[in-house]
């Protein structure tokens, strides 16, 4: 069984809930840690996980995120390219990215990454 990551947000770090009962990964806030890859490690690795455990069940990625530093893209392209890849091999991987609207560059940003995946996504300004 995947264990449940729960990181509470700070200053820097985005709040993470991810929650193997329902195979979300939810991220909140701004993300600009000081060690990017290591904040990131534990995450990609229960995503990993998670799609390895049962193939069938469906997994989602929720994001909202106001601000993401240069090793924040690189994490999340990692994560957009591992549900891509379980996508293309058949599995029900889905993208959630809310976005305030007043905030151009994180919708420019999110159209950006998405758009170079073939997994179903929802960018959404509201």
């Amino acid at each position: 069984m995947v264990e449940r990551i729960t990181i509470e947000g700070t200053r820097s770090s985005p709040a993470v809930d991810c929650d193997p009962n329902k195979r979300v990964i939810h991220l909140s806030g701004e993300s600009y840690p000081e060690n990017t890859f290591d904040f990131y490690r534990p995450i990609i690795a229960w995503l990993d996980e998670i799609l390895d455990e049962e193939a069938g069940l469906p997994v989602t990625l929720e994001i909202a995120l106001s601000y993401l530093n240069t090793g924040s893209i690189k994490s999340m392209m990692d994560m957009l390219d591992r549900l891509d890849e379980a996508h293309g091999n058949g599995a029900e991987v889905s993208v959630i990215w809310r976005c305030d609207p007043e905030n151009e560059r994180v919708v420019e940003l999110a159209e950006e990454l998405l758009e170079d995946v073939s997994l179903p996504y929802d960018i959404v300004t509201d």
